[in-house]
């Protein structure tokens, strides 16, 4: 996807993916610790214990 903004915006989307990136880092670290070796990523979903997180068309979804 390419960007069409302004700088400043392609900045301020940057600096709001590290953060949502460091978010996601620090709840796959609290699931792991959970299960030790039980968080797994595979192309299009991220499994957990108890749960498996999944790309959709539209948006990610949790199946139980």
């Amino acid at each position: 996807m390419m960007h069409t903004g302004s700088a400043e915006s392609l900045r301020d989307k940057e600096r709001r993916g590290r953060e949502i990136a460091e978010q996601i880092a620090a709840l796959l670290n609290e699931a792991e610790a959970l299960a030790p070796g039980g968080t797994h990523a595979a192309p299009g979903q991220v499994l957990v214990v108890g749960a498996v997180v999944r790309r959709r068309i539209e948006a990610w979804e949790v199946e139980a």
